[in-house]
């Protein structure tokens, strides 16, 4: 030994330093396979993966399981089985380390690096599972099948689930790029783009999950379809060149709750931008939709219901949408029609005709309540039409022109003494009513409340019982109260009663209707008077939330025939029926 190899025993540094090395060459041999996993020199330790244990977390969580390491190549014309492999690889399958609450947090990264990747067949998980590329414009998936790409989704288990970085390029008419079902909480979809086939996105019965910055065109048939969507949020996406741009409605098990866009485009689109149908609610923040409806007929907002009495649409509202008719939507449009809803929602909107948009919002039948508020609608002939008078409305008054008097609608104002009141104040908040019925101010006389009717002589129509001060006028000036209504409800679907109606009017010839009696009613002399106004031979069933009628708990009418009931206190007494 020499002299250099003794002075180097005799220093405690390097001794220390050489068990040190020591130690982490036998460590490193023995732990070879999971260190050179995570450098990518060797295969993952599938024998440690879904353990329950520390172990197997501290292993996953941070591990990318690229495509590569099961079998895919650039050059192979099918790498749907690798890519199964990873996914099978990244999943927690452990029911035990599941019933964790954050089990999420341990779920394994599939890794797609960049390139051109063909798949012929689609991949599917019942279990939570991340999937990245390199970027939208670095990892392009050529998708060659004609079912679904990527269905995740169980329906014993909502999961996780997570999809970012990717351009999906689908080449047969019939397939749908993403499936997503019961995906739950943390999920969410980014960064992504999508180009042809028959759907970009479909969703069933999710919940919480969110779609942010993703581009969709050229679909056979959606962009987005959505059946039940709930608490599901949209923003920073377009949506361009596909049949219809996005529908939404229910699923066999629930209605879509909290439905919300943010910032979208919707563009160009042969049918409908957005189908709306059976939701609990929607609405929607600045959205842009342009040239939708390039087919005669369609308009680029359609929201609808088939009036089953179960999903029926309650409230749709729209804030800041901008719609312009670009220069592909049909020639002489209807931008928007609302139809079979219960509460509708235009405010602070802006829509351009761009010579092609005819009418801008057309109300259709059973619309109860339109609030079209602060919109602005440039080069538009007909700004909004309403179909049925039974809508209330609620405008504005920089949606019409000139001061109150003769305007079709109800209107708040002031008098200060005048016999009639044929001016109003241009400070009031808004105007309110119907606006193919009769025209009717709500004021004050000499400083007491009164009601003023400006239609023909002093008919006006109310849907309220009116609480009326010591003061009626009529056109010519004339104190008296004539042609004034009680509230009715006139409709085709069920029907829940409510203070505000009487008369509750329901055409059963498309099949079996029901009238709930809120538990409101139940003031004692309140009365009411239903009938059945079919002619289909479909009974019309009555029925009360908290108590009975003639001491039962329903009460059928067949067509044409009507009661006329008041509370006593205790139940509804049927006080006179008519039959045919």
């Amino acid at each position: 030994m020499g002299k250099n190899s003794k002075r180097w025993l005799k220093n405690p540094i390097a001794i220390l330093l050489s068990v040190a090395l020591g130690f982490l060459v036998a460590f490193g041999i023995f732990r070879f396979e999971d260190i050179a996993r995570f450098i990518g020199t060797s295969k993952i330790p599938y024998e440690k993966i879904n353990r329950t244990s520390l172990e197997f977390k501290e292993l996953i969580r941070p591990t990318f399981f690229n495509i590569e390491d099961f079998g895919a190549s650039l050059e192979s014309e099918d790498n749907s089985g690798a890519l199964q492999a990873a996914i099978d690889a990244a999943i927690v399958t452990s029911t035990e380390l599941r019933s964790d609450n954050k089990w999420d947090i341990y779920v394994g990264k599939v890794y797609i690096p960049s390139g051109h990747w063909r798949f012929k067949k689609g991949v599917s998980s019942t279990i939570g599972v991340e999937i990245f590329g390199d970027g939208v414009g670095k990892t392009y998936l050529d998708f060659l099948g004609n079912g679904i790409f990527l269905d995740f989704g169980s329906e014993n288990e909502k999961f996780d689930l997570k999809i970012n970085d990717l351009f999906i390029n689908q080449f047969h008419p019939e397939s749908i790029a993403i499936h997503l079902n019961q995906v739950n909480r943390n999920s969410g979809v980014s960064n992504i783009i999508i180009e042809g086939g028959a759907i970009g996105i479909k969703l069933t019965n999710c919940y919480t999950p969110s779609f942010d910055s993703f581009f969709i065109y050229n679909t056979k048939q959606y962009g987005v379809l959505g059946l039940n969507a709930t608490n599901t949020d949209f923003s920073n996406f377009k949506i361009e060149n596909c049949t219809v741009g996005a529908k939404f409605m229910n699923s066999d098990i629930n209605s879509s709750t909290g439905l919300k866009f943010f910032g979208g485009v919707i563009q160009g689109c042969y049918d409908e931008g957005l189908i709306l149908m059976d939701l609990t609610n929607f609405s929607s923040y600045s959205t842009f939709l342009e040239g939708n409806g390039r087919n005669d007929g369609k308009p680029q907002i359609y929201v609808t219901s088939d009036l089953n009495g179960k999903f029926d649409n309650d409230m749709i509202a729209f804030y800041s949408p901008f719609i312009t008719g670009g220069h592909s939507s049909n020639k002489g449009q209807t931008a928007v029609k609302v139809e079979n809803t219960t509460n509708f929602i235009f405010k602070e909107s802006f829509m351009r005709a761009n010579d092609r948009i005819l009418t801008g919002i057309e109300v259709g039948k059973n619309v109860i309540n339109a609030d079209i508020i602060n919109s602005k609608f440039s080069g538009v002939k007909k700004d909004f039409v309403i179909r049925d008078a039974k809508t209330n409305l609620i405008l504005d008054p920089a949606s019409k022109e000139g001061r109150g008097y003769g305007r079709q609608i109800f209107g708040l104002g002031s008098e200060s003494g005048k016999t009639n009141n044929r001016h109003y104040m241009e400070s009031y908040q808004g105007v309110f009513g119907n606006f193919n019925t009769g025209k009717v101010g709500i004021g004050s006389f000499n400083g007491k409340p009164s009601v003023q009717g400006f239609g023909g002589g002093s008919s006006y129509d109310f849907f309220t019982n009116p609480k009326v001060g010591n003061h009626i006028s009529a056109q010519q000036g004339i104190t008296q109260m004539a042609g004034v209504k009680f509230g009715t409800m006139i409709t085709s679907s069920n029907a829940e009663t409510n203070k505000k109606i009487r008369n509750v009017l329901v055409n059963t010839d498309e099949g079996k209707r029901f009238v709930t009696i809120n538990t409101t009613e139940e003031e004692t002399s309140r009365e009411l008077v239903i009938k059945n106004t079919g002619t289909n031979s479909n009974a019309l069933e009555i029925r009360s939330a908290s108590t009975t009628i003639d001491n039962k708990n329903t009460f059928e009418l067949l067509d044409g025939e009507a009661i006329t009931m008041v509370y006593d206190g205790n139940q509804w007494q049927v006080i006179s029926k008519y039959q045919l």
